[in-house]
């Protein structure tokens, strides 16, 4: 009998405790997402805590870690073996070792156990069978559902033609390591409070590394080291040797004693090279060195011909080397840098090697080009390390120094270095302040004294120019510079959004790789802008979160705070009003101390949720002075206006009258904004404000109509600065110009705004403003104008609605009132349908000409179209639709199962035929999911159809096919069997094409 239970340690099957951890949703979605999952990466990147904190998402699970001695297969088959003894069925697999089976064939075994029970085998530090026969037991698991974590990477051939079928999904460091907001989840959790400078510090110097990140965060939870260290981080800091001892015996560990040492002595530079070793370490074997270093997971890291520790890492073993070692290595490093031509690392050396003139010369004549090139903390922290001689000898520093602050948006340090810098380069600098923040007020006088004191007259003319347009004085900005005229920036300010839409785009395709923050002139922003006010909400919002990733890749506040702004106003356009509050908020709080400019676009959006909350508020006065400081007419506009389009949209919410002090208010407030508009040429934003006027009833038709043709995406789209906020409000705006067009005679037709609104036909007369939407499908609801009705004055009101919604081209009233009435007399039976239709039309009607929603005559009818939709209608014409649909299987999915319960003949009709005909649209989406190669949304479908018709004979062959090309030749067996038992207790059979599919997928299983 084998000895196998000899070789099988119960502590290896057991996973380990992980009580505290972080929850990372995003992981466990991660983790569920494949059928096979491999999680490489290097020690103290969280593998197997992430795995056991989310151990659950898995389901059925079983563990088994591995140690060095899992290289023998039989080894490795007895730990399979008491990993999943917890599984029904798992005593075969004992009895198979007790028989002496081949460990290939108890993992194959194994395999079908996993599928059987649609349980998840997790093995831990798998490189220990990565080779060998071992190798072949573990890869013998890849049929099932299999968690592989592993140190080094296992380049299997099956795994990689697993993941070209979408099977497969691997999980590497840049996955697993904390995002920001992660990050600050644990400073949390460790009670320490971190600002958001001091935690992008943190991210920065831990790069999301989770050992790291958490002895970060015990370090600054016990006071070892400072928030205020975070940034400049000596690796001499109090505290760093002790918090990452286990980590150097992690990495150090293991090493040979000449690898140890040749790292260590090479923790004295950030990239390391074959040819910098090798002459500065006087090591011919340093190629050789770093490649093993960098395959043997001591986080050494290969990027493209360098390779690299991680910052913590090397802080550590910097440490280690003796000041006079570091030095000398740091002196001979910097030679070397110089006479390859690479000076910005050389800078670092010197500094190092404790030459700082050295350092002082090469900052002078480089510095500029890396701080364009976005190297702006390099620069920094090498010039906060000179000497006062260093600055007397190179004056020039003083610009470089101020071009770093205004790089970071601390424009007032700017101006200070910028005051002792030489001329012309410190004046420049300062306008360049000015420029930034848009203060052209503030620009103008410095601008004039460059020019007597001969300035570059170019570089002047182009400043001026840039502070003309900021001005709103777009004639003289394009007579100093035509050049302007193809920026998105003059295209928006006078008016032309579609063209400054695409400037926008073009110019964003060029924001790539390293460079500075172009703070207000951040094209993805201006493109985020544009979009909600042309009404493309969505792409608004897509545009400021890539808009927020680059200031967060760029380190610039106000980028950062412009983002939070723009996705502010996307959510506005949206109707999102709360999380756009928040947005607003967050932007204030980022732009505190940075520049007044930067604080305007956030002031006014909060100003327009004030006015339409109906509350006086301070933001609109903090708007107004921010952008009168800045001496922005532009922005002054758009202020006002914004704050008097919340007023507008509060007044056509209400059903009384508005009082005349408020409409007079208002009044003045939209002339105050159009004459900014008109001193500035924005000719949209004039048309913004006319149809603003004419929806709030203090304004001419023959404006309005004039604005809507020229700007017809503010009635036909959801913009920023729309005269109604809601479709159906922009519908009654338009229904009062058609009709004042009418009115005058006037030759000018609405029908393209109309069509894209909803209307092909034109909009109807008195439109009233609002929406009717009524739901089916579920439980029986009724919205009007947006509030749920609950109160229906006669029952037999709802069963009207049902009954009419259910016959979208209507019925006879006979037979309406026999359907609800037939045990009554005529006589009564019409008078009780006359009070039923009263009741419904007092419903659907509120606020709406008689006949709007309802038709009451001799064939009654309710009048779907954009104001009233039924989900029902919606639902069968996404099941009309063709498989294979762009987002049909998503939507499909969503449906709800039936139609609301009614005791009337023709809703039931209606609920059978919906019933019946969702089961196969499923399962023929299943089949065009199979087509394109989704297997795992293929089984999806067809599993939720089966669960609504159990006997759908196509959703069971689809299922069938998905879970074989899925591997899961069990599951194949369990859908099959499930069809027949549903088929059976009606009394039939599988169709032949069924049984067939079944053989054949049986008999070409595994």
């Amino acid at each position: 009998m084998s000895r196998w239970r000899d070789d099988a340690a119960p502590r290896r099957a057991r996973p380990p405790q992980v009580a505290g951890a972080l929850a990372r949703p995003r992981l466990a979605q991660a983790l569920t997402s494949a059928r096979v999952l491999l999680v490489t990466a290097t020690a103290g990147y969280g593998k197997t805590t992430t795995l056991a904190t989310h151990l659950e998402a898995l389901g059925a699970a079983a563990w088994l870690t591995l140690d060095p001695d899992d290289h023998d297969p039989r080894v490795l088959a007895s730990g399979l073996a008491l990993a999943l003894s917890g599984l029904p069925g798992a005593d075969e697999l004992g009895v198979l070792h007790d028989q002496g089976a081949a460990p290939l064939s108890l993992a194959r075994r194994a395999a079908r156990l996993l599928e059987e029970q649609r349980a998840t085998l997790v093995v831990d530090e798998a490189q220990h069978a990565a080779h060998g026969e071992a190798a072949a037991v573990l890869r013998a698991l890849l049929g099932a559902r299999v968690a592989l974590l592993s140190r080094t990477p296992l380049d299997w051939p099956e795994l990689t033609a697993l993941e070209l079928g979408g099977e497969a999904r691997r999980l590497e460091a840049a996955e697993l390591a904390f995002t920001p907001d992660e990050l600050a989840a644990l400073m949390q959790a460790n009670r320490v409070q971190l600002t958001g400078p001091h935690l992008r510090a943190a991210h920065r110097l831990t790069e999301g590394w989770p050992i790291a990140a958490r002895f970060l965060a015990q370090a600054l939870r016990q006071g070892r080291i400072s928030p205020g260290e975070l940034d400049t981080l000596d690796p001499h800091a109090q505290g760093l040797g002790t918090l990452f001892s286990y980590l150097a015996r992690e990495v150090l560990g293991p090493l040979d004693e000449n690898l140890r040492v040749f790292l260590t002595r090479s923790s004295v530079f950030e990239d390391l090279s074959e040819g910098l070793l090798t002459q500065v370490l006087d090591e011919p074997n340093a190629g050789a060195f770093l490649a093993a270093l960098a395959g043997g997971g001591t986080f050494l890291t290969r990027a493209g011909d360098t390779f690299r520790a991680h910052p913590l890492l090397r802080a550590w073993l910097r440490a280690q080397l003796s000041d006079d070692d570091a030095v000398l290595l740091a002196r001979r490093g910097a030679a070397h840098y110089e006479h390859t031509g690479r000076p910005r690392r050389a800078v670092a050396a010197h500094l190092q090697g404790q030459q700082p003139m050295a350092a002082a010369r090469l900052l002078a004549l480089h510095g500029r080009t890396w701080l364009r090139a976005g190297r702006g903390r390099m620069v920094e922290r090498a010039l906060v390390r000179l000497p006062g001689e260093c600055w007397a000898e190179w004056p020039a520093l003083y610009t470089l120094l101020g071009d770093t602050h205004r790089a970071a948006s601390r424009y007032p340090e700017a101006l200070e270095a910028y005051r002792r810098a030489p001329h012309p380069d410190g004046p420049l600098g300062q306008v360049q302040v000015y420029l930034d923040t848009v203060q052209p007020a503030l620009a103008g006088e410095l601008l004039q004294d460059l020019r007597l004191r001969e300035a570059d007259p170019g570089v002047v003319d182009r400043m001026q120019a840039e502070n003309a347009l900021n001005a709103g004085q777009l004639e003289r900005a394009l007579q100093l510079d035509p050049a302007l005229a193809l920026s998105a920036r003059y295209a928006l300010r006078r008016g032309d959004l579609q063209r400054a839409l695409l400037l926008a785009r073009q110019a964003a395709s060029g924001e790539v790789g390293e460079r500075t923050a172009g703070n207000h002139r951040e094209a993805l922003l201006l493109d985020s802008f544009l979009s909600a006010l042309l009404g493309e909400p969505h792409d608004a919002l897509d545009r400021a979160a890539a808009g927020q990733a680059e200031g967060e890749r760029l380190e610039s506040p106000f980028v950062r705070a412009l983002a939070r702004t723009r996705q502010g106003h996307a959510l506005l356009a949206a109707g999102h009003d709360p999380p756009a509050e928040t947005a607003y908020r967050s932007a204030l709080e980022e732009a505190q101390g940075i520049a007044p400019r930067l604080t305007v676009e956030a002031h006014m959006g909060l100003a327009y949720l004030e006015a339409l909350a109906g509350q006086d508020g301070g933001h609109r006065p903090a708007a107004l002075h921010a952008a009168g400081h800045s001496g922005d007419r532009y922005m002054c506009g758009l202020a006002r206006f914004t704050a008097a389009l919340g007023t507008v949209h509060r007044l056509q919410r209400r059903t009384e009258a508005p009082d005349p002090a408020t409409l007079q208010t208002l009044h003045a407030q939209l002339d105050e904004a159009a004459a900014e508009f008109l001193a500035c040429g924005d000719t949209f934003g004039q048309d913004a404000v006319q149809l603003a006027r004419f929806a709030a009833g203090v304004g001419p038709a023959l404006p309005a109509l004039l604005a809507a043709h020229r700007a017809p995406f503010l009635l036909s789209r959801p913009s920023l600065l729309a005269p109604a906020r809601r479709r159906a409000g922009r519908a009654r705006v338009l229904s009062a110009l058609r009709v004042a067009a009418r009115r005058e005679q006037l030759p000018w037709t609405l029908q393209g705004i109309e069509a894209a609104l909803g209307y092909p036909s034109g909009v109807p007369d008195s439109h009233p403003g609002h929406e009717v939407q009524v739901q089916l499908l579920g439980q029986l609801s009724l919205r009007v104008a947006g509030h749920e009705v609950r109160e229906w004055g006669r029952a037999k009101a709802r069963d009207l609605l049902t009954l009419l919604a259910v016959t979208p081209g209507g019925l006879a009233r006979d037979a309406a009132q026999e359907a609800l009435f037939p045990d009554s007399e005529p006589g009564v039976g019409e008078r009780n349908l006359r009070v039923t239709l009263h009741a419904l039309g007092a419903l659907l009607e509120a606020g709406a000409p008689s006949g709007f929603f309802l038709d009451r005559g001799e064939w009654l009818r309710l009048r779907p179209g954009p104001d009233l939709q039924v989900d029902l209608h919606g639902a069968e014409a996404l099941l009309a639709q063709p498989p294979g649909t762009p987002g049909r299987s998503e939507r499909l999915l969503r449906l709800p199962s039936s139609v609301t319960d009614s005791v009337l003949e023709a809703v039931q009709a209606a609920a059978a035929r919906y019933a019946s005909a969702l089961p196969p649209a499923l399962a023929a989406e299943g089949a065009a999911a199979l087509a394109a190669g989704q297997a795992l949304l293929a089984e999806t479908l067809a599993d939720h159809a089966l669960r609504l018709d159990p006997a759908e004979e196509s959703a069971a062959r689809v299922l069938m096919r998905a879970r074989y090309q899925l591997g899961v030749a069990a599951g194949v067996h369990r859908a099959y069997t499930a069809c027949c038992g549903a088929l059976g207790s009606l009394g039939l059979t599988p169709l032949p094409e069924t049984v067939a599919l079944y053989r054949a997928l049986t008999s070409l299983a595994p």
